[in-house]
């Protein structure tokens, strides 16, 4: 019990190196080379595998079945990892150039090696530009298609799917004679993938109410209500930001982040306080499951949002894997009864007064020093 233990802590913190080191390999060196020494290794997919392994052998061996909510937590994260290695064994993705009244019934490759066919024709009708009103700057990119006799559109955030195929609209020709379709043909990965996030919703929201009750959850909610209604009314956006998904993602992570900085100012209280260090280590317990399952939320709602957007639901982009860090990093405390050095109140502390610099890096550091498509926020 104490050697599975230990093992999958200690693959958790070596997974949280990994990952800050590949998004250091990928500033140094380019995205390409990241990819190809790292993120698309066969040792990194490894590595997630017996992480996964380990944490399954841990979930059985610790009987967690008998804390239902967790063990319904802890088995979505082992189903997302099983549908993004579906994904990563079987689906196929590429792109399709087709010009106006042209018909075609393939897409080539990522890689451009080879034509793949499609079990239906796609004639490309026309493609314009909607603008916001009164100015020049783009609000959506259109396609009309026509599949099997019927016109369809395709526009950001609006994909075409049909027989487990689906194509997003990816660019468009200088002349607006033509575009370029995403195509990526995943019917399995997404499924389980997504059969893992209901999970997770579930058991966070379950967890939550046993841990902070109505009140605590409906205080959690006001704020990110507010911080969700602010950003929604932002115009104009380009082209991509115009989907409420937009002000869902930021809204939970920001009031995710206000929850980190409480944690943090109250941490460093309470080692320079040894009167109210108890006290203090009860109220950080607390606000650590809000702020930790508002941060997974806010990442898993900015993966569907991907997946529907740019055809993946994860592409490892600098923000993406440092928000993926600081979850993993303050997934730690939250396992105190596993991990003898967080039950001692001055260190557990210390630990989350340290971590909020991880925070700081994935909000500030990532945009000023990695940069990424994340580095407009």
């Amino acid at each position: 019990m104490k050697f599975l233990r230990k093992i999958s802590f200690a693959l958790l913190i070596l997974l949280i190196i990994v990952l800050a080191a590949a998004t250091v390999v990928e500033k140094l060196f380019s995205t390409e080379k990241a990819v190809e020494w790292i993120y698309g290794a066969w040792w990194f997919v490894a590595l997630w595998g017996i992480f996964a392994l380990a944490m399954l052998a841990f979930i059985i061996r610790a009987r967690l079945y008998r804390k239902f909510p967790a063990f319904l937590l802890h088995c979505a994260f082992i189903v997302i990892l099983l549908g993004g290695l579906v994904t990563y064994l079987s689906a196929e993705r590429g792109h399709m150039h087709i010009r106006q009244n042209e018909i075609h019934n393939y897409f080539v490759s990522e890689d451009g090696s080879r034509r793949i066919g499609l079990p239906f024709n796609v004639k490309m009708l026309y493609f314009d530009i909607v603008y916001h009103p009164g100015t020049e700057q783009p609000a959506d990119y259109r396609s009309f298609v026509m599949v099997d006799e019927q016109v369809h559109q395709i526009s950001m955030n609006n994909i075409f799917k049909k027989e487990g195929y689906r194509l997003y609209q990816m660019d468009y020709d200088s002349d607006e004679m033509g575009a370029t379709f995403l195509v990526s043909h995943d019917p399995w990965g997404v499924g389980i993938t997504y059969a893992g996030y209901l999970l997770l919703g579930i058991s966070m929201l379950w967890i939550l109410f046993l841990r902070i009750g109505w009140k605590g959850v409906l205080y959690t909610a006001i704020p990110t209500v507010l911080v969700w209604l602010y950003i929604s009314r932002i115009n104009p956006m380009t082209p991509i930001l115009r989907t409420p998904m937009l002000a869902a993602h930021v809204s939970v992570i920001m009031v995710s982040y206000m929850l980190f900085l409480c944690i943090a100012v109250t941490a460093i209280v309470g080692l320079f306080s040894k009167k109210q260090t108890e006290k203090f280590y009860r109220v950080n317990s607390t606000l650590l499951y809000p702020a930790v399952f508002l941060l997974t939320a806010g990442i898993f709602i900015g993966a569907v949002w991907a997946n529907i957007s740019w055809g993946r639901y994860w592409g490892w982009d600098a923000k993406e894997t440092w928000a993926l860090i600081t979850l993993l990093a303050y997934s730690l405390p939250m396992h105190g009864e596993n991990i003898p050095f967080f039950r001692n109140h001055r260190k557990f502390h210390l630990y989350c007064a340290l971590a909020f610099l991880v925070v700081l890096m994935t909000f500030l550091g990532v945009t000023y020093v990695l940069g990424g498509i994340h580095s407009y926020i």
